[in-house]
């Protein structure tokens, strides 16, 4: 029931908002993931009837009431959303340890972490992360157009050409990309990798790529602009913007594949380094 009540309210952003029109793709990954750790859950875990439970449900009634009561008297934005998540998983965590226990909620911890991912973040988080990328592309073009020798100069999120005046949008910014390789990242990383460092190695260079990948396609989309015009820009925006795409998806692929690889090393070798000798 809370879980319904929460995809209910979530599934209204992923069809208004665009940044996260992959919100369903993501909760079927989500729900694979808590299948896939389904058969491998503790058995001797002992529920906690009291404590933890009832104080985690406390905690969360007053987010889902404030989330709810804003929704109903005002709209619904991702700052209700957010409240509204925030006291749905206390909740499913209390009754989690009341059912379980605390074993069962930390084995399927990550799966709900996860699903984090297509809740959208509230204005007060969202447009810092997204005007700090607009300036680091934007910084990063004009500074590469200069020392290909070509006249640059950047007026806020504008780059000024000779020519033309080339415009670095929120969809521009490079947070698109940057959704999509962590949620690569993360649900890859799990299913492929089995120590700590591989993952978070492997999360942060799906970043990397994403914000390389992201500058590329800027870095060429100006070039466009300067060399034919803004008018040039529609026939390469959405090819450049499938390239990036394509350039992260198997960069992750790859890195993964090579760390799945270097994993099984190390295993091998402590496993033959600790096999004991003949006697």
């Amino acid at each position: 029931m809370i879980i319904a009540w929460w995809i209910r309210d979530l599934s209204h952003h992923w069809s208004s908002l665009v940044d996260y029109h992959y919100g369903w793709i993501l909760l079927m990954l989500t729900g694979f993931l808590v299948w896939e750790r389904w058969p491998t859950r503790p058995n001797n875990d002992q529920p906690m009837r009291w404590g933890w439970p009832f104080t985690l449900a406390l905690i969360g009634l007053p987010l889902v009431t404030l989330g709810e009561l804003y929704r109903i008297g005002v709209a619904r934005t991702p700052s209700s959303s957010m409240a509204l998540s925030l006291g749905s998983t206390l909740f499913l965590c209390a009754n989690i340890l009341a059912l379980a226990g605390p074993k069962t909620l930390r084995h399927f911890a990550f799966p709900l972490f996860f699903f984090y991912l297509a809740v959208p973040l509230p204005k007060i988080i969202w447009n810092p992360v997204v005007f700090s990328l607009q300036s680091f592309v934007t910084t990063l073009n004009v500074e590469t157009l200069n020392l290909l020798g070509i006249p640059a100069e950047r007026r806020a999120h504008l780059i000024q050409l000779p020519n033309c005046v080339v415009g670095v949008d929120e969809a521009c910014s490079g947070i698109r990309s940057l959704q999509s390789s962590l949620m690569a990242a993360l649900f890859v990383g799990d299913l492929t990798l089995r120590r700590g460092s591989g993952k978070m190695l492997f999360l942060f260079a799906g970043i990397t790529l994403a914000l390389v990948g992201n500058f590329f396609r800027s870095l060429f989309l100006s070039l466009t602009a300067y060399r034919r015009g803004t008018d040039a820009l529609e026939e390469v925006h959405d090819s450049a913007g499938w390239s990036v795409l394509l350039f992260t998806a198997s960069g992750v692929i790859l890195l993964a594949w090579w760390l799945t690889r270097f994993e099984r090393r190390l295993s091998s070798k402590t496993v033959t380094k600790n096999t004991p000798g003949p006697v």
